[in-house]
């Protein structure tokens, strides 16, 4: 069974080590693998995104907190600014779980669509957000906050021609 809560104070320890296991699928992909070895989003930061933004942890009956959701409340949408699954509990719908509990988050304050940015053609990755609704917006569709989201993903190190944003519209 798996249950999806608000994230709290005590759940921001574990949240790194979730990020960095989830991160282990990276190295399947041909020129990102480093992903794997990069840096995660740090307990600070979880602790100011749960206090300040959104986030949200599933637990798994017999495991504990397997996954999280975080992001913020912005003037266009609820933006996801990452979902984690642990590597062991990844492929049992624990992220589209998490990203149900975002939309109705939205849903319920009258924010009308989620946006996120995220590596195209990879397959857990821009067409898994696909077949859960999102659009790959072209770079007419972007708005200046997904233009400065995606620009500063670049000057981090990411590569740009391998990024999209997506929205999907409630």
């Amino acid at each position: 069974m798996i249950s999806i809560r608000p994230a709290s104070d005590r759940d921001a320890p574990l949240l790194p080590e979730i990020e960095r296991s989830s991160g282990e699928i990276f190295r399947q992909s041909p020129g990102l693998e480093w992903i794997a070895d990069d840096t995660v989003q740090s307990e600070e930061q979880h602790r100011a995104l749960i206090a300040n933004g959104l986030a949200f942890v599933a637990e798994v009956q017999g495991y504990g907190v397997a996954a999280f959701l975080n992001g913020e409340v912005t003037p266009d949408a609820l933006h996801i600014w990452e979902i984690a699954v642990h590597r062991d509990q990844q492929g049992h719908g624990i992220g589209r779980r998490l990203i149900e509990a975002a939309q109705q988050f939205a849903a319920d304050h009258g924010i009308n669509a989620l946006t996120l940015t995220t590596f195209r053609e990879v397959p857990w990755n821009e067409p898994y957000y696909q077949r859960l609704g999102f659009s790959t917006l072209d770079c007419e569709e972007l708005s200046p906050r997904l233009r400065a989201v995606l620009d500063a993903e670049g000057q981090a190190g990411l590569p740009t021609a391998r990024r999209c944003a997506m929205r999907k519209l409630l």
